[in-house]
């Protein structure tokens, strides 16, 4: 069984696959090795096979048990992920139809499994969060499902900013480095978005069933932009209700991450976590950012506030 040593989200990745599979490993992670994360160490098996359930597509965006079981299981189509809590390994089985859609391998099966991970761990936590580094300074963006934060992000990179993730970051509290880590490969765009955007005319991309998104994997030639480890000086609360720039207090931006920070957590794990989000966050610029129609300007406005 082929075998490969990768990161993700900051996790050093031992990844073991059947040949058939080859092809998800190397769209999802990468090709190649990649350098260890200061994260824990995660296994995850691939394999392709028969079919195995007929699961609705979507799944819940949360599994049955994911806050309390010790393993957790995603079932979407013809696939699975068995998420092993305590062990901190993944078994992913793909059907064939699974191993053709990035949708089931990556958004419901990898990404998620390590999403499932970081909410369990005492020592982790994420944060529903895109992260760019324009102009040499590393910005956390976050807002409501909805909002924009993906094409407020992936707009950073097509300007000229590198791009570490569009919709979760996570931090390792025994990282003394302050850094969060994404899942810079892909991006979740509107089909408005990537039509518009020439240099990602061919991409591969795959509809998100329910949902008006694709997810987009970034192609070669706008690899050298992508980061997967940022030290954030700034961050915004992305908003539709106004197009200011308001400052915030760090107890008030803490309130607002807490519901998505604890979420998972044991009662015994929260106070490092919450102890360690007021650190972070009480280090950084933190704003309300109002946006507006003009993705140019928005980008604008934000170059203009990190400085650099």
């Amino acid at each position: 069984m082929p075998q490969t040593v990768q990161q993700c989200y900051g996790y050093t990745v031992d990844c073991r696959y059947d040949t058939p599979a080859e092809d998800v490993v190397n769209r999802f992670f990468g090709t190649g090795p990649s350098p260890s994360g200061p994260g824990a160490l995660v296994r995850v098996d691939i394999e392709v096979a028969p079919a195995v359930t007929q699961a609705p597509v979507p799944p819940p965006y949360f599994p049955d048990g994911w806050d309390s079981d010790d393993e957790i299981t995603i079932a979407v189509a013809d696939s699975a992920a068995v998420v092993r809590v305590t062990a901190a390994h993944v078994s992913v089985r793909l059907g064939p139809a699974g191993a053709q859609d990035s949708i089931v391998w990556g958004r419901w099966l990898l990404e998620k499994a390590f999403l499932l991970l970081t909410l369990r761990s005492p020592d982790r936590y994420g944060i529903h969060a895109g992260a760019f580094t324009v102009n040499g300074r590393a910005v956390l963006c976050t807002a409501d499902s909805g909002v924009g934060k993906s094409t407020f992000a992936a707009w950073a990179l097509r300007r000229g900013a590198s791009f570490a993730g569009d919709d979760a970051m996570v931090r390792h509290l025994d990282d003394p480095s302050g850094s969060f880590f994404g899942y810079p490969r892909a991006v979740y765009l509107s089909p408005e978005l990537l039509g518009g955007w020439p240099e990602l005319a061919g991409a591969a991309a795959d509809p998100v069933p329910g949902r008006d998104k694709l997810r987009v994997q970034w192609p070669s030639a706008l690899r050298s932009g992508l980061q997967a480890r940022v030290e954030p000086s700034t961050m915004v609360f992305l908003t539709r209700e106004h197009q200011d720039i308001r400052p915030l207090r760090a107890a008030e931006a803490v309130e607002r991450c807490w519901e998505d920070v604890s979420a998972g957590k044991a009662a015994a794990a929260l106070p490092a976590v919450r102890a360690d989000l007021d650190e972070r966050l009480g280090k950084m610029s933190l704003v309300e950012f109002g946006l507006s129609t003009d993705l140019d300007a928005n980008h604008h406005r934000l170059v203009q506030l990190v400085g650099g």
